[in-house]
């Protein structure tokens, strides 16, 4: 369900996808709101396809305004991904005979969808194509992907596709990052001047040689003008027993989730004085560790999921500014006092290697020091 507050406080109903689902037929898969608060987009499939509606869907688009409820004003077909741009325009990816994403498109709300224009057109058919944007929503990302690699595509959102007739003009606008490579890949997103990258590709790069394996991810900035793997700087160093696993854009950090030895670390990146901390873990440390959604760029604050052999998940919400715990979502419990249960991870030691392994048992079993 989609609510908003509406002046006084009160919460207003924008759209209850169990009506939706009822009264039209349609399961929402995706639910977006334009950066002027002008229109609501929503991914939605006929509910109980079976013809390959359910990998191609319908966007179904609401006018907002401050009174009244949201009006339906035009509805997409075959659409898998869409996101929304600038001056009443979206972006969105189709799938082709083989239920591949192989396309982005430019639509202009309240043009008809046959004036459409295409945005990028991938030939490969090992490539599986989507459409996003940096956090800071200065730049759009066309993605063709392939299982182990990736090749980047960005386009300024300013950019009017319609205003130029010439395909080579709309065609110039996006400026590809770097070109595929095996065992390569690479994610991208803007802040502050720059490119923010998470890429597993080698220092030493040469075009067009594979990889011979797939190398742990790193982190590295370019400048905006220059986002090409030659103009690419290391932005945090890491440690060999280091692997970065994800990371997520804010205004004034970068969270950076990784394992270290093993075990779960969170670091925040401090993007004015270029120093990083690691942030405290719950179940002193012996717990799975999941982003959550933190869509917010201005945001000050990251949520993490967190969750244990002993713990169900529960969300925690961190202050990047003061590494502390501002807020917390404890779920149900199981049916035992997990207080009461030790974790705790061991090496054990085998021929060439330690295996590290988690040992849980109750505070009152006596172990074997055998």
């Amino acid at each position: 369900m989609a609510n908003r507050k509406t002046e006084s406080g009160a919460e207003q109903v924008l759209l209850d996808s169990e009506k939706l689902t009822h009264d039209q037929g349609y399961v929402l898969k995706n639910l977006l709101i334009s950066d002027d608060n002008k229109f609501m987009g929503c991914l939605a499939t006929r509910h109980g396809s079976h013809d390959g509606g359910s990998e191609s869907s319908s966007l179904l688009l609401y006018t907002l305004s401050d009174v009244g409820v949201p009006k339906l004003v035009e509805k997409l077909e075959g659409l898998f991904n869409f996101v929304f741009g600038t001056n009443d325009t979206l972006f969105y990816t189709v799938l082709d005979a083989k239920l591949r994403a192989s396309k982005v498109m430019a639509h202009r709300i309240g043009l008809e969808q046959s004036e459409d224009i295409v945005v990028f057109d991938e030939p490969c058919h090992q490539c599986f194509v989507d459409i996003t944007r940096t956090k800071d929503k200065q730049f759009h990302i066309v993605n063709s992907s392939k299982l182990d690699s990736s090749q980047v595509y960005l386009f300024s959102s300013a950019h009017d596709f319609w205003q130029h007739s010439s395909k080579d003009v709309n065609a110039q606008a996006l400026r590809m990052v770097r070109p595929r490579q095996a065992n390569v890949e690479y994610f991208v997103d803007h802040h502050d001047g720059e490119f923010i990258i998470l890429t597993n590709s080698p220092k030493d790069y040469e075009p067009g040689l594979p990889t011979a394996e797939s190398l742990p991810f790193r982190l590295v900035r370019a400048p905006t003008a220059s986002p090409t793997s030659e103009h690419w700087v290391e932005l945090m160093s890491v440690s060999e027993d280091e692997l970065i696993e994800d990371v997520e854009i804010f205004k004034t950090h970068i969270m950076v989730s990784m394992k270290r030895q093993g075990q779960p670390a969170v670091y925040i990146y401090d993007r004015a004085s270029g120093c990083r901390s690691e942030l405290s873990l719950p179940y002193n440390g012996n717990c799975m560790v999941r982003p959550e959604s933190n869509p917010q760029f201005d945001a000050t604050t990251v949520r993490l999921g967190f969750s244990s052999p002993v713990h169900l998940e529960s969300v925690v919400e961190y202050d990047m500014a003061l590494m502390k715990q501002s807020r917390s979502w404890a779920s149900t419990p199981l049916h035992i006092n997990s207080s009461e249960y030790v974790i705790r991870r061991l090496k054990v030691p085998a021929r060439d290697v330690d295996i590290p392994m988690t040992l849980i048992h109750h505070e009152s079993a006596e172990l074997s020091k055998a």
